[in-house]
Parts: C-alpha cells; sequence; structure tokens
C-alpha cells in the first residue's frame, strides 16, 4: 500500500510505522531557529520525516536510521524514489550504536 503525498509517495507494506497523522504533522511543523545544514532523522520508519524535511530545506543533508531492518530498507526504497534522493542517507542501526562522521544541526 503507498501513501501519496503532492510530490512523493511512501510505500508502506513492511515498515513497523506505517504514515499517520503524527509523522505527517513533525515533517511539516519542525521549524529550527537556523537553517539546519546536516539533519538526523531517529527511528525514520518508512522516511516520512526525512523526506518532508528534504523537501522544505533544499540546502539540508539529511541522515536517517532505523533500527528496524524492514524499516530501514522500506525508507531506502522511498528516498531513493523520491526527487531528492541525492541528499538523503539511511542506515540500519541503533542509535546507540550509530558513529556519526559530522555535526547534526537538526535531530528530529
Amino acid at each position: 500500500m503507498r501513501f501519496h503525498f503532492k510530490s512523493f509517495s511512501i510505500k508502506q507494506e513492511q515498515s513497523a510505522m506505517k504514515v499517520g497523522t503524527d509523522g505527517v504533522l513533525l515533517g511539516a511543523w519542525v521549524n529550527p531557529k537556523s537553517y539546519p545544514h546536516q539533519i538526523l532523522d531517529v527511528g525514520t520508519g518508512t522516511g516520512l520525516v526525512a523526506i518532508m524535511l528534504a523537501q522544505r530545506f533544499i540546502r539540508s543533508q539529511i541522515h536517517a536510521i532505523d533500527i528496524d531492518q524492514a524499516s530501514a530498507k522500506e525508507a531506502l526504497f522511498n528516498t531513493q524514489t523520491s526527487p531528492w534522493s541525492e541528499r538523503l542517507n539511511i542506515t540500519h542501526c541503533a542509535l546507540q550504536d550509530y558513529n556519526p562522521s559530522n555535526k547534526y544541526d537538526l535531530i528530529v
């Protein structure tokens, strides 16, 4: 089953976290005080919030992680098929095992 937005679609067959009101609102309402050049999405699920942030912040690099392998795989598919794929990176790992190579301006 796919969830369609104006500029992209989300595949959500295997992910533990399906598209819901909370994710859509989080992606829409994030309002940092300064422009976030590096963004980390923790527990990305389908990749929805990461994709929404890539759409909003056109100069940002977005890194997204998820502990669930099926979710990370689906997030990878969703980000690769989005118009902003070149700025989205998905990693399958737990937060405590994540070793970033850079600092983040925004963590969601």
